[in-house]
């Protein structure tokens, strides 16, 4: 049995966007404990992990570990329908192998999704030695990405004792964006070791989707590993993390 309820559809509505962004078909794991996802993107070079516990949930009913496949892109559909204020569950029907999605406010709304034949993904987790971190405002990464991807297609990374650096250049221009101690958008600056490394702009834009600009992003590196992203989700109860292969840089 699977029935979920939340008092408000924008936790899920944010995370299925961004999750989407990167995945075409995930397998949720519903589990008595909470929710969990974590795939690569079709290309391999990027993986989302998302955990939200049964304590995100106004009523959260699972009996036992149940896998649902899901087509990102329907369910991306169906949550674009959701308004703010709408509580929203969610619930399996087995019979039927469908998924049902109701939105509840000035109306009673209904969907249902059909489930689709995927297998959970058995991805260990990385054992990545970082050795810089930055906690840093969502909209000042997002307005960085932004400006270089008027430049071009990749952006360097670099935290330092200094701050947190964001650099691209090409044939038609750099841009350069400069967070040090005491600017109001760097809140946490973490550096064992300066750290560098490139990386596709187009794929931190959409993984930057998933925060408001008001959100606090940990920005996770080492020198040419990938990168990490962890979101907050549920005032800190739940998990969205992201890793996105470096490129090489030209010597």
């Amino acid at each position: 049995m699977v029935s979920i309820k939340m008092a408000d559809s924008k936790l899920w509505k944010t995370c299925v966007s961004a999750i989407a962004s990167l995945i075409d078909e995930a397998a949720f794991k519903f589990t008595p404990e909470g929710i969990r996802m974590k795939a690569m993107d079709p290309s391999h070079v990027a993986l989302v992990d998302f955990e939200l516990p049964s304590a995100a949930f106004v009523e959260y009913n699972v009996k036992q570990a149940t896998v649902l496949g899901i087509d990102m892109t329907e369910m991306t559909k169906i949550m674009a329908r959701a308004r703010a204020d709408d509580e929203f569950t969610m619930e399996l029907d087995e019979d039927k192998n469908r998924l049902a999605l109701t939105f509840k406010s000035a109306s009673t709304r209904r969907f249902s999704l059909p489930l689709i034949d995927i297998n959970e993904a058995d991805l260990p987790d990385p054992k990545l030695q970082f050795t810089a971190m930055a906690e840093v405002s969502a909209g000042v990464i997002q307005d960085g990405l932004k400006d270089a991807e008027i430049v071009g297609d990749n952006v360097r990374f670099e935290l330092t004792e200094d701050g947190f650096f964001m650099y691209t250049e090409s044939d038609t221009g750099t841009t350069e964006l400069k967070l040090r101690k005491g600017d109001p958008g760097l809140l946490k600056l973490n550096v064992k070791q300066p750290a560098k490394a490139m990386f596709n702009i187009k794929y931190l834009v959409d993984m930057t989707k998933a925060a408001s600009s008001a959100d606090i992003i940990a920005v996770n590196i080492g020198s040419n590993l990938p990168i990490q992203l962890d979101f907050p989700v549920a005032e800190g109860k739940g998990r969205l993390r992201f890793l996105l292969a470096p490129r090489i840089e030209a010597e």
